[in-house]
């Protein structure tokens, strides 16, 4: 107990020394992160600040890479690792001693990862399953006469509240900031990394370099998307059976072996 409360202060007093030795380097004008105003965000923000030198360039890339966040977001994302990594030692030291702690900081350091992970993967699918309607509703207004624009203007509005209207918000926000169209659509493309969206984002391309009509060809393409989308539950539907094949044979079919066994072993031992 002594051991844990001594180490927690032994890092509470590095970060303080920490934060008084690199406390010149963050004194230079720098964007902030955006947090939401609560009580803890002042002491939040300064735990990004502590972390921030030993946040290295090489690691940065790699996290944008793997998260596909931007650079505001990716510092907030480390901050969050370092305060796991720092609790999951101290759970770890407090529960079973130094070799627990060297653990905890791992998982604690790592889990942060897996479950953005995880949180992308479920974003991707969400996206998959609103793409066919947020094809037509672009159909539907390029046909009625809209400009590009401001179909997906009207798009974003009717859209579900979900990543795939969060993308599509930015893209205009960033159009209305005056940043080229072309670096809009490819960051797009490269953000969701899905192949809908890159099909899309090249047809979007096409039709404004080359004067194609656009509606045409995204009806074509919701078309394919609503198939698409078919298949995947289909193919879901056949893996259900495989997926429940291990839960039956090892919970319960023992468990009707077990009903069904026992009277006649009882009766069998009293009868002989």
């Amino acid at each position: 107990m002594w051991l844990g409360i001594s180490l927690a202060c032994a890092f509470i007093s590095c970060g303080v020394l920490l934060w008084g030795l690199f406390r010149p380097l963050w004194a230079r004008p720098r964007q902030d992160a955006v947090l939401p105003k609560t009580w803890w965000s002042p002491w939040w923000q300064a735990w990004i600040e502590i972390c921030r030198p030993f946040f290295s360039w090489r690691y940065r890339l790699r996290l944008q890479r793997l998260l596909r966040l931007d650079e505001i977001q990716i510092e907030v994302f480390f901050a969050r690792q370092c305060a796991g990594a720092m609790l999951g030692a101290l759970v770890g030291v407090l529960v079973g001693g130094i070799w627990m702690g060297v653990i905890g900081l791992g998982l604690g350091f790592y889990l942060p990862i897996l479950g953005w992970q995880r949180r992308l993967r479920l974003q991707q699918q969400q996206m998959q399953y609103d793409f066919p309607f947020m094809l037509d509703l672009l159909t539907l207004s390029l046909e009625a006469g809209m400009g590009a624009w401001m179909a997906l203007q009207l798009c974003v509005q009717h859209l579900p509240d979900q990543a795939l209207r969060a993308h599509l918000q930015k893209v205009l926000d960033e159009l209305r900031t005056g940043v080229p169209r072309d670096e809009v659509l490819t960051r797009l493309a490269n953000q969701v990394d899905l192949d809908e969206m890159q099909a899309f984002v090249a047809a979007w391309q096409q039709s404004l370099d080359m004067g194609v009509s656009l509606g045409p060809l995204l009806r074509q393409q919701a078309q394919q998307r609503r198939q698409e989308r078919f298949l995947r539950a289909e193919k879901k539907a056949m893996e259900a059976p495989v997926k429940m094949l291990f839960p039956l044979v090892t919970c319960i079919f023992p468990c009707t072996f077990l009903v069904i066994g026992y009277p006649l072993v009882f009766q069998l031992w009293h009868a002989f």
